[in-house]
């Protein structure tokens, strides 16, 4: 029930990216105390997913589901973004493993310590595709161009992610049946045996 859930609202997460990337252009046209919005709105289309999977890199226990979660969760942004095969999907796994190696070695359990984290993973991840793109693809210019965008993407992802670990976190405690059946360890007991697996 919580991969579903995750999944689930994954795939909500991504269509409301894909609104606010139909949004964005129409806010690019304005101005604001005689200040263009252009230059700094351009590629500032969040990454909602990116959060969920620094959450899941942080918080879950295990390897198998945290990587096939991360998995998924690629494999919807491939479907619906967009893009060359495999992209999201090779980097939501990357980014899940090395937010998983972060959170061993930094306290990452307030929001403070999260935010840093999830700028860099949404850095990592653009470092990650203009990579691929340029090995990969066709037109070998156009990671070059699509480097400009890697801050204010970073930016615009951080600023939603509050919101995104609250709701991941949300998902984790209500799939386990309310807050009063929320595992506190992965140990063996009475508490981790009557804990509903998914």
């Amino acid at each position: 029930m919580r991969s579903t859930s995750y999944l689930l609202v994954g795939l909500v997460l991504i269509l409301l990216q894909g609104v606010l990337f139909r949004f964005l252009p129409w806010l690019t046209g304005m101005s604001a105390f005689g200040i263009e919005l252009r230059p700094l709105l351009m590629g500032a289309t969040p990454n909602l997913v990116l959060p969920m999977v620094v959450y899941l890199g942080i918080h879950e226990e295990s390897m198998a589901r945290g990587a096939l979660l991360s998995f998924g969760l690629g494999w919807e942004l491939d479907l619906l973004a967009g893009g060359p095969a495999f992209i999201h999907r090779f980097t939501l796994v990357a980014v899940w493993w090395l937010s998983k190696i972060a959170s061993s070695r930094v306290s990452t359990q307030s929001v403070v310590m999260r935010l840093p984290l999830a700028f860099a993973a949404s850095l990592v991840e653009t470092a990650i595709i203009l990579t691929l793109l340029t090995l990969f693809g066709q037109d070998s210019k156009r990671p070059l161009e699509l480097s400009a965008l890697a801050l204010p993407r970073a930016i615009s992802t951080t600023l939603f992610a509050p919101a995104v670990f609250d709701l991941a976190h949300r998902l984790a405690i209500f799939s386990w049946g309310g807050p009063g059946r929320a595992p506190t360890s992965a140990g063996t007991g009475p508490a981790s045996a009557a804990a509903p697996r998914s």
